[in-house]
């Protein structure tokens, strides 16, 4: 009987803690919720960005697109981030320019059923223990970056 009530205590203190979690964190993508609202959160992630010397040459903007297929859905942007320096690096290297697939690198901004703004991003410090050679130290570097291109934005 105390076995069992030691565990349903665990099990309700685990429900508790998990169903608290912010994010919708996988191994390789991470999710936070913004501290400023969707259209500040799209320009102050590009400034922090170009502060670091990164690119915009493209961002996406997922709710017009969507419209254009009758579809509505909240605003979602896409913003793609190109560090000539990094992405060099990788094209350079025959071993390593398979990684051109996930250049530029990308950010989504959006916002969610409950009104607030999201940013989700790749984790590069996970993803680049999959890799070897230059683009180890390559995704490493970008992780880094996006700690300081995104870390002031969330809440």
């Amino acid at each position: 009987m105390k076995t069992k009530i030691s565990l349903m205590v665990f099990l309700s203190i685990l429900v508790g803690i998990t169903s608290c979690q912010p994010t919708n964190d996988t191994s390789i993508l991470s999710e936070r919720e913004s501290r400023l609202d969707f259209n500040q959160t799209v320009e102050q992630l590009q400034t922090n960005a170009a502060h670091l010397g990164y690119v915009v040459p493209i961002v996406h903007d997922m709710q017009a697109n969507m419209l254009k297929a009758g579809v509505e859905v909240a605003p979602a942007k896409i913003i793609e981030l190109c560090h000539g320096g990094r992405a060099q690096e990788i094209l350079a290297s025959d071993n390593d320019r398979f990684n051109m697939a996930m250049l530029p690198c990308r950010v989504a901004v959006y916002e969610k059923d409950d009104g607030l703004t999201y940013i989700s991003w790749t984790n590069y410090d996970q993803f680049s223990q999959l890799e070897h050679g230059v683009s180890l130290s390559v995704f490493r570097l970008v992780a880094s970056d996006y700690e300081e291109i995104i870390t002031p934005l969330l809440k």
